[in-house]
């Protein structure tokens, strides 16, 4: 992924002229962070403030917003009616580093959102103008069509982790006060990353998926657990849980987090709507995946034999695949099975 964003960013800054761009990936079903490029974007100390306002405390101009417009795209500015101060994004974190907007781009195609370009001028830059707002719509479609196949060539890719789940303790600030052993293999993407001066090594940094799945579980209407996962170019798709701590003990902890490998059957919704499956097209591959005949499939879906033969037939053209044992062995066998 980073590969990917590194080559938008070289093809898009001449246009976008911004001064700062955080590549993002996302869940296309929750929209929760699970990973992406970040060297060109905060330095690391504000990543934990930046998912907290994302996923706990919300702002104008959040990723939830973009989802539901037919041009997902938006300037904190505009989102704000011109004042900036209302938003605690700008006020927390732009402000103090010397950037005056924020302009973000939902990247998603007709089967659903992958990712995020998240972008930032400084105060003596230009402001973005209507330009660079079509200029970053025209980016949405095309680029989340290949976050979509990128999302499937990972998959397919994962093998199997022998490493024991890990176990994190946050606190408030989201700051680390206690992580087992094997957390540093489970996170060991960030070890050749540059630290900034507030966080002077990787011991206390976590990957930004983290920070949000820790954000997501103390808001006020959640309930009190919060499920999502990550991209570890050393594991693969990697399942995060995290719940909220009734008290804090002695250290301070408010948030656990454990991070272990997602199980093969946990791929397969990412996998069909990767392919733009439909939520039957889902049910039905799901039952031929488990061998199921179609006079099975018929039964156990309420549907009629031919109808099962019709959503057989979308899936075959989705996936580029020609009958059942295709379908399981020259692909859901690759990613899921």
């Amino acid at each position: 992924m980073e590969e990917f964003f590194e080559k938008v960013k070289r093809a898009t800054r001449p246009a976008l002229r911004f001064d700062i761009c955080a590549g993002v990936t996302v869940d296309p079903q929750t929209l929760m962070n699970t990973g992406g490029d970040y060297r060109d974007a905060l330095p690391p100390s504000m990543m934990p403030r930046m998912l907290d306002i994302e996923y706990r405390e919300g702002d104008a101009n959040d990723l939830s917003q973009l989802a539901t417009r037919a041009t997902p795209v938006g300037l904190l500015s505009r989102e704000t009616g011109g004042c900036l101060e209302r938003s605690p994004r700008y006020r927390d974190i732009m402000r103090p580093l010397g950037f005056r907007d924020e302009l973000r781009v939902l990247l998603r195609d007709r089967h659903g959102a992958w990712g995020a370009l998240i972008m930032g001028r400084a105060q003596d830059a230009p402001a973005f103008a209507p330009s660079d707002l079509a200029v970053a719509a025209s980016l949405a479609q095309p680029l989340g069509s290949v976050l979509r196949q990128l999302h499937l060539t990972r998959l397919a890719e994962i093998g199997a982790s022998a490493t024991a789940p890990g176990l994190v303790l946050l606190d408030r600030e989201y700051r680390v006060v206690h992580r087992t052993p094997t957390v540093d293999m489970w996170f060991e993407d960030l070890a050749g990353e540059p630290a900034d001066a507030a966080t002077p090594s990787a011991d206390d940094r976590l990957p930004p998926a983290v920070y949000a799945v820790a954000a997501a579980v103390r808001t006020p209407d959640a309930p009190g657990t919060h499920t999502s996962w990550m991209h570890s170019r050393a594991h693969g798709r990697v399942r995060l849980h995290a719940w909220r701590l009734g008290r804090s003990d002695t250290t301070g902890a408010h948030t656990a987090v454990v991070v272990e490998m997602a199980d093969s059957g946990e791929h397969f919704g990412l996998i069909a709507a990767a392919y733009g499956l439909t939520p039957r097209e889902r049910d039905v591959t799901g039952l031929v995946l488990r061998g199921h005949s179609t006079a099975d499939i018929a039964r156990r879906a309420g549907l009629s034999p031919h109808t099962v033969q019709d959503h057989l037939k979308s899936v075959f053209g989705k996936t580029g695949l020609h009958s059942r044992r295709e379908l399981v062995a020259g692909v859901f066998a690759r990613h899921y099975l």
